[in-house]
């Protein structure tokens, strides 16, 4: 078993319905254990102080007790992004999903650097997945494209 955190945005349709997909990947593979934040700590705008710092305190829990992390770029959230930046601070590996990225578009070197992988479709992040599963470790496989 592994423990993934997903760090994603989920605050628009499009947000929502791209983490809805990413929790299914991950749901579908009995080797993950999964911790999206928006099923364990959903903290209200107007919440109080203790009930923010629970949140905060447990978010950064999940993210130095997992395996690896697949951080979702899309719309460039930036608690998303603080959250990549707190795992490579704390040597917690960063699987980038960029299914938003056209064809051709570049992607930010600061993340291409950090990750040990970048997928950009929903298949290869489950392809990758499934090959890191058989080979019993996360497969490293820096990106390579164009960087911004």
């Amino acid at each position: 078993m592994k423990k993934i955190y997903l760090a994603s945005g989920w605050f628009n349709p499009t947000q929502a319905e791209e983490l809805t997909r990413l929790e299914e990947i991950c749901d579908s593979r009995n080797w993950i254990d999964l911790a999206s934040p928006r099923r364990i700590f959903v903290c209200p705008p107007n919440a109080p102080k203790e009930v923010q710092d629970e949140t905060f305190d447990g978010n950064l829990h999940h993210i130095k007790t997992a395996d690896f992390l697949i951080v979702n770029t899309r719309d460039k959230d930036i608690g998303t992004i603080w959250e990549a930046g707190f795992a490579f601070a704390n040597d917690v590996p960063i699987v980038y999903f960029c299914g938003g990225l056209p064809p051709g578009a570049k992607f930010n070197l600061m993340l291409a650097r950090s990750g040990v992988k970048v997928c950009t479709s929903y298949a290869q992040l489950e392809d990758y997945l499934d090959r890191c599963f058989e080979a019993g470790a996360l497969l490293e496989e820096p990106y390579s494209d164009a960087i911004e």
